[in-house]
């Protein structure tokens, strides 16, 4: 069996549950935990990096200078953003008001952007059919037929099994056998740290949808006196 695509996960789950026909659990059921494991590990370890080109849409314009990220947005990677292949350094809302309290109506080609919750704003107001381009982490696309784990990314293969362990786990957890379900449980734990360790992530979990130390994040309070300085 393979873990290359949703029902063979689901049919190595049966395997080592020992019901490889549907009798207490369903395949969707199965189906829901590998997916729900697909979305716990793409936000903890970060794993699916992306160059990003968006066209904005008249309608995704907030505020005259702002867009809210796509839904299959995490968080902003390391790297500039760039408008119309302009490149734009970080900023906040913050030094933008100290350095001038009419920045709103500032018109022209954005040279710095800033970050507000999931939000993507610039200096200068922007206009739709523009692009930008940035580096994302991306969600995992949700397992089907067609769709591989980890939007196919080959340097992931090897961490598919954590899904059929998580999966595992959910299912003993379902039936009473809490032993059984912490045994599998602790085995998916150790894979995710693992896959931290080798894909360079924080093991802290100091992450955040935008880092707190982000040039680019509304607010960032540890710079609250620095506020005016550069």
């Amino acid at each position: 069996m393979a873990l290359t695509t949703l029902a063979g996960i689901v049919a190595e789950v049966r395997s080592l549950i020992n019901e490889t026909t549907a009798a207490f659990y369903s395949d969707s059921e199965i189906g829901s935990w590998i997916n729900e494991a697909q979305e716990e590990i793409g936000h903890e370890t970060f794993c699916l990096r992306t160059y990003k080109t968006y066209t904005i849409l008249a309608d995704d314009i907030f505020d005259e200078r702002e867009i809210r990220m796509d839904s299959d947005f995490i968080a902003i990677d390391e790297g500039l953003v760039y408008y119309n292949d302009v490149a734009c350094y970080p900023t906040t809302m913050a030094k933008l008001v100290k350095e001038n309290d009419e920045w709103r109506s500032a018109t022209g080609t954005p040279a710095r952007y800033y970050i507000r919750g999931d939000m993507l704003g610039f200096d200068n107001k922007i206009a739709a059919g523009a692009t930008v381009k940035f580096y994302q982490i991306e969600r995992a696309t949700t397992l089907a037929s067609s769709v591989a784990p980890f939007n196919g990314d080959y340097r992931l293969i090897n961490f598919r099994k954590l899904l059929r362990d998580y999966a595992v786990s959910m299912c003993w957890y379902k039936k009473g056998e809490d032993t059984k379900g912490d045994r599998w449980w602790a085995r998916y734990l150790k894979g995710l740290e693992d896959m931290k360790s080798l894909l360079n992530i924080d093991i802290d979990n100091s992450y955040q949808m935008i880092p707190e130390d982000h040039p680019a994040k509304f607010y960032p309070r540890e710079h609250f006196p620095e506020w005016g300085q550069s």
